[in-house]
């Protein structure tokens, strides 16, 4: 299967420039997110796309197909927002037709909202869908949803984090009675709330990294002490670090000794040049296409199990679907609830699938959630 459709956007302002790719739509529908960082490329939002088509497959819903955007900026610049606006103003007339661009790395699903209000738009949907009074109605339960308070983290900023640990232990505990130590790569919001959670069911933090460093502790972390001492960007304040906690250069992240590896950040972070020095036993995609196809070769062989990033963390995509396009009972308990059924029989499902069939887990993945070719847009 191909991209149904890609387009490419130049700023008219700035240097920046942007793409989004729609791999598939059901019914006319696609969604996903855009993101915003100095590197992104078309080849990047395309494997984006492609795996969000493969993420809906694995949702087990059949109201959307895959998307994705991407601007190549820098999401700290003073005048993000405003290439942001622009980039969404470019992309208006597919997203009146029922593509609808969220957020993500970089990019605030608040500020996209924003912009679409700003603009006389809601969430998009189709042209079907807008006069289906249900689904408007589910759209304002939605939003007040995503506000609610889990925790330390609004119920928006946790459901991919929390799914991601679920899927870790479903995986691990497929093959270790013991709980496992664990170093998650990127402490946003989902490598936050993953970490909280891994926390709850009993796993030690031993490491986790921003984009200003490493910091570990081998007894294991206080992880809600870090997500009280972050900023908006997943930057832990320095200056409150515990004692007996050290810090190391980025550079040295996979240096940190676990059982159990998150990269919830970048894409490519494990490729072809640090596959090797990967001392877990299990890596789990808490970030999309954080792997590339030479590091997945490398564990195949070492015997590093995985689980996808289109089956880890899909909690933020289960929400949204179950909410608007479901009849899921409105509250936190409810959603975070179906979204570990949903992670943890994915997971399942691929390991036991891969006992009778041996073969990697990714490739498994791919094969048995393979989404459907694109209906036409709803006009």
């Amino acid at each position: 299967m191909k991209p149904y459709l890609l387009v490419e956007w130049n700023d008219s302002k700035t240097d920046a420039m942007g793409w989004m790719c729609v791999f598939n739509t059901v019914r006319g529908y696609a969604d996903g997110g855009i993101r915003m960082h100095k590197n992104v490329s078309k080849e990047e939002v395309v494997r984006l796309a492609t795996t969000m088509a493969w993420k809906h497959e694995a949702c087990k819903h059949l109201s959307s197909g895959g998307c994705k955007a991407g601007i190549k900026y820098d999401y700290k610049a003073p005048d993000a927002e405003e290439v942001l606006e622009r980039f969404i103003l470019a992309m208006l007339p597919y997203i009146d037709a029922g593509i609808s661009l969220a957020g993500d790395l970089g990019v605030p699903y608040s500020t996209t909202l924003k912009i679409y209000a700003k603009h006389g738009r809601e969430i998009p949907l189709t042209k079907t869908m807008r006069k289906d009074n249900s689904i408007i109605e589910n759209m304002r339960v939605y939003a007040d949803m995503m506000k609610m308070q889990v925790g330390e983290f609004t119920l928006n900023n946790c459901v991919t984090g929390y799914g991601v640990a679920w899927a870790a232990d479903e995986a691990w505990s497929f093959k270790h009675k013991e709980k496992g130590r664990v170093f998650i790569q990127g402490f946003g919001s989902v490598g936050a709330s993953a970490a909280v959670k891994f926390d709850d069911m009993g796993y030690k933090v031993v490491g986790v990294s921003d984009a200003l460093g490493v910091v570990e502790c081998p007894e294991g972390l206080d992880v809600h002490y870090l997500v009280a001492h972050k900023n908006n960007f997943g930057e832990i304040d320095r200056d409150c670090l515990k004692e007996g906690w050290n810090t190391r250069p980025n550079t040295e992240w996979l240096d940190v000794d676990c059982d159990i590896l998150v990269p919830a950040a970048l894409e490519d972070v494990i490729n072809k040049d640090n596959a090797d020095n990967v001392k877990a036993k299990l890596v789990v995609e808490g970030a999309n296409i954080a792997t590339t196809k030479e590091a997945d070769e490398i564990f195949y062989k070492k015997g590093v199990d995985l689980v996808t990033d289109f089956i880890a963390n899909l909690g933020a995509v289960r929400f949204y679907h179950s909410i608007i396009f479901g009849n899921l009972e409105h509250t936190p308990e409810a959603v975070l609830d179906d979204i570990e059924g949903v992670c943890r029989g994915n997971t399942k499902k691929i390991y036991e699938y891969c006992e009778k069939n041996p073969m990697y887990q990714r490739d498994a993945a791919w094969k048995v959630f393979e989404p459907d070719a694109s209906d036409p847009f709803d006009l």
